[in-house]
Order: C-alpha cells, then sequence, then structure tokens
C-alpha cells in the first residue's frame, strides 16, 4: 500500500468575467486560474520536496483543468496578447488559455520531477 505524504490540489478559478486586469496588471482568468496556482505549488514545492524524502512518501500536485483546454484557438497560447483586450478579446478564449496553461505546467512539472527523481507526482 502506497501512503502519500504531502497533496497539494490546485481548483480555485474564475471563468465569463469582462475584461479586466489583475493586481498585477496581467488578465484576469490567467492570472487567477494559472499563475496563482503556479506560484502557490512553486511556494510549497521544497517542503513537499523535503517531506517526500523524509517520509519516504509519495507527494501529489493536482491540478485541475477543464476539458475545454482542448479547444484554444489555433496559436496556442499568446504570451504576448495575454493582456490585450483591443485584439478581440472574449472571456471563454481566456478560460481555455488558463486552463491549458495549466496541463502544460503539470507536465513539464512532472516531467523535471521525474528526472530529478523526486518521488512527487504532478498531474
Amino acid at each position: 500500500m502506497t501512503f502519500i505524504s504531502c497533496v497539494t490540489s490546485n481548483n480555485a478559478g474564475i471563468f465569463g468575467t469582462p475584461f479586466m486586469l489583475s493586481k498585477d496588471n496581467i488578465e484576469l482568468h490567467f492570472a487567477t486560474n494559472h499563475l496563482g496556482h503556479f506560484l502557490l505549488t512553486d511556494l510549497l514545492l521544497d517542503i513537499m520536496k523535503k517531506t517526500a524524502q523524509e517520509t519516504n512518501r509519495e507527494g501529489r500536485i493536482i491540478n485541475v483543468s477543464s476539458i475545454s483546454r482542448r479547444w484554444p484557438y489555433g496559436e496556442g497560447i499568446r504570451f504576448d496578447k495575454i493582456n490585450d483586450h483591443r485584439s478581440g478579446y472574449e472571456s471563454s478564449f481566456a478560460y481555455i488559455r488558463s486552463k491549458l496553461a495549466n496541463v502544460l505546467h503539470a507536465n513539464e512539472l512532472a516531467r523535471r520531477l521525474k528526472e530529478d527523481g523526486v518521488e512527487i507526482t504532478a498531474n
């Protein structure tokens, strides 16, 4: 039987808000749905690594996404245009981009953790 020693679940989010910027001047869907999760994970990662090593138990990072992540427009995430509301901003696409970013981040984090031999699963 495998026991998990430390779990982080990134699940908070917004959907359908009109164009707004966060206090950090980042489009609100992307800031809330992705960057908030990214930052929380980054702040907890060293503690999770240490806990997994000391307890010899697997850690887990869970990123909740959406099926809509499969439908970004053809250009994917245009990081250079995240804050550009003049190019036809649609809140549904802003949400989709933020959820796609969650998946991309989880995949890359999982790859790096495996490469480093860390007993933390990210998905």
